[in-house]
């Protein structure tokens, strides 16, 4: 695996990477080798390649690497669903802990809903009624939506954020596990 590659994979696993730590994961006793890699692959610094790594202008031709230290793993986001309620990914990625049973991240873009606003991070499981969430991923009507979840016994009954009113008509897909908001 190309060096430049593996500094690449590094940076996705965990974006805040210093150069002193990428040098020690590599085996390097100065983070001064990490900027020769990077300027020798016409980089002006470790903040221009991490740019473009997270950005996806920049793709590794190799696997992405698995450190078997590392406490986290990447998820894919997504903006946009299909009709039939498959996300759509566009190429970016967060890190999340691993051992979590997130499967996705979406970037919700519906209107505001109470504790749920437009531009939030959705971090989502598959449904599963032992997992206390009070929000569910619903398909209706092809579109992709969010609902309250009210558990009873083993059963999910979602109910329309603001009408309050159950809602028999929608497909429950995923279970919110975590919210995350920049301001």
């Amino acid at each position: 695996m190309r060096v430049i590659d593996q500094i690449a994979n590094l940076i996705l696993e965990d974006p805040f990477i210093t150069a002193a730590t990428i040098a020690r994961k590599l085996g390097y006793a100065e983070e001064k080798t990490v900027y020769y890699w990077l300027h020798k692959s016409h980089f002006s610094g470790l903040n221009a390649f991490k740019k473009a790594v997270l950005q996806g202008q920049y793709h590794p031709l190799s696997g992405v690497a698995q450190d078997p230290a590392s406490l986290y793993g990447r998820l894919p986001i997504a903006d946009r669903w299909t009709e039939d309620g498959q996300p759509i990914f566009e190429g970016d990625t967060m890190a999340v802990p691993l051992g979590s049973s997130a499967e996705l991240i979406w970037r919700y873009h519906g209107p505001a809903l109470p504790s749920i606003l437009p531009q939030d991070l959705l971090i989502l499981t598959r449904i599963d009624p032992r997992i206390k969430s009070p929000w569910l991923v619903v398909q209706r009507d092809h579109q992709v939506e969010l609902r309250m979840a009210i558990t009873y016994g083993a059963h999910l009954i979602p109910v329309h954020p603001l009408t309050l009113e159950r809602d028999n008509k929608c497909t429950p897909l995923y279970q919110i596990l975590q919210l995350i908001r920049h301001y």
